[in-house]
């Protein structure tokens, strides 16, 4: 992998619900078996489960995976509000 690309990509990859692979990581902010907390390029992420737990861990790729009932995956980084597809109903008025 070019490694230019590695340091500012971020992707994540859910499978069934019980794996997520991410790119783009910085920092993992916090982490417990119900929610882990990461910095990434694109944003803080927070992901909410049952029985996390760390699969791979790769601070020169910044590469981090997580197994376990995943929940949820939310973005914390405030957004401008009034923006998109679902501003006044999907209407778009």
């Amino acid at each position: 992998m070019n490694e230019g690309i590695s340091k500012t990509a971020h992707t994540l990859t859910l499978t069934d619900r019980s794996s997520v692979l991410l790119t783009g990581v910085e920092d993992v902010i916090s982490f417990d078996e119900g929610a882990v907390v990461l910095s990434t390029v694109a944003g803080t992420l927070a992901i909410e489960g049952e029985g996390l737990h760390i699969k791979q861990m790769n601070v020169d790729s910044r590469e981090f995976g997580i197994e376990g009932k995943i929940n949820s995956l939310c973005y914390l980084d405030k957004r401008p509000r009034g923006r998109g597809l679902w501003k006044n109903g999907g209407r778009g008025k």
